[in-house]
């Protein structure tokens, strides 16, 4: 099976954008990826969002605006692209510092003119059934963004903090949300106190953090421009997997056992090379959902109590 040949970045990341994401968490690199890129995108996900859900018809308010997924690589051959093939992996490989780096997953969060759906202040990682810390998000707008359009933003050097925050999704989702953790303070409210950061950004900045720094943003209070953002998960070595309750659902057959090291054909190796074993089944076409893998994350919610429509239940691995 022959592979599309991997893209070199136009341009590493420079020792202070490096040094910004060490110190703060988070850090706003400019002219990350080309236009070409970015309007390839901007028709994939409008295809996504009408034709392509994973959980889009429990993550979607369109009624608000408001349009979420997750893992639509599996389906989408521009996401499956960007993901793999893209000059992404590469950049993780310079942040994570790792012998290897894996694909973790995407998603993507649109906000179109005047959404009032806001997303609440959480950090990523209790979204996720796994343990680790070295995981790199690459947040990418579609359009030009600020504050008022629902740009996002961070607490700098919340990455360094001991206490974890529950999963509360913009849905204020029930099954997310039941865990003994606290809720993020509105640190929108506190932005002086936290010395809260945010940038305004063109398509092509891309924003980079790691999985505990604390971020949120507003509603789209423009009426005239949308806020189409994705963000392509990558991680290193030491990401185990760690089922545990009021996670994000995986819907794809995955062989693993708790403890194990996140890979094989749902979390893939993409640098320093692609394993082509582990992508030839999503190479053929798109790959859906497994039925048994949501049959038996159904059966949990019943189990835990969300009752028989649980599947109504379902929303992101996290809110950006």
């Amino acid at each position: 099976m022959d592979l599309p040949k991997t893209a070199r970045p136009a341009r590493m990341l420079e020792a202070e954008e490096l040094k910004a994401l060490e110190v703060d968490g988070v850090v706003c690199a400019r002219g990350l990826l080309g236009l070409q890129t970015i309007e390839a995108l901007r028709f994939a996900l409008e295809e996504a969002i009408e034709n392509l859900p994973v959980l889009g018809g429990a993550l979607n308010r369109a009624h608000q605006g408001f349009h979420g997924d997750i893992f639509v690589w599996k389906l989408s051959d521009a996401f499956r692209d960007l993901a793999l093939f893209s000059c992404l992996p590469e950049l993780a490989q310079q942040v994570l510092q790792t012998p290897s780096v894996r694909f973790f997953y995407e998603q993507f969060f649109v906000k179109r003119a005047g959404c009032p759906v806001d997303t609440p202040w959480h950090q990523d990682i209790p979204f996720w059934p796994v343990s680790g810390h070295q995981i790199i998000s690459f947040w990418i707008t579609l359009d030009p963004v600020s504050r008022a359009s629902s740009g996002l933003e961070f607490v700098p050097g919340s990455h360094h903090w001991r206490e974890r925050f529950r999963a509360v999704t913009p849905g204020h989702d029930p099954y997310m949300m039941d865990t003994d953790l606290p809720i993020a303070p509105n640190y929108a409210a506190l932005r002086e106190e936290y010395g809260v950061v945010g940038w305004d950004m063109e398509p092509g900045d891309v924003l980079l953090f790691g999985p505990v720094v604390c971020h949120g943003s507003d509603a789209n209070a423009s009426n005239s421009h949308d806020r189409r953002a994705l963000a392509f998960r990558y991680h290193g070595t030491d990401v185990r997997f760690a089922p545990r309750h009021a996670t994000m659902p995986l819907l794809w057959e995955h062989g693993l056992e708790p403890g194990d090291s996140l890979g094989g054909s749902l979390f893939p190796q993409v640098w320093p090379e692609v394993i082509p074993s582990e992508v030839e089944r999503r190479m053929e076409g798109p790959e859906p959902p497994s039925p048994l893998m949501i049959k038996k994350f159904l059966e949990h919610l019943v189990a835990e109590g969300f009752g028989p429509d649980g599947e109504k239940k379902l929303f992101s691995a996290s809110d950006e």
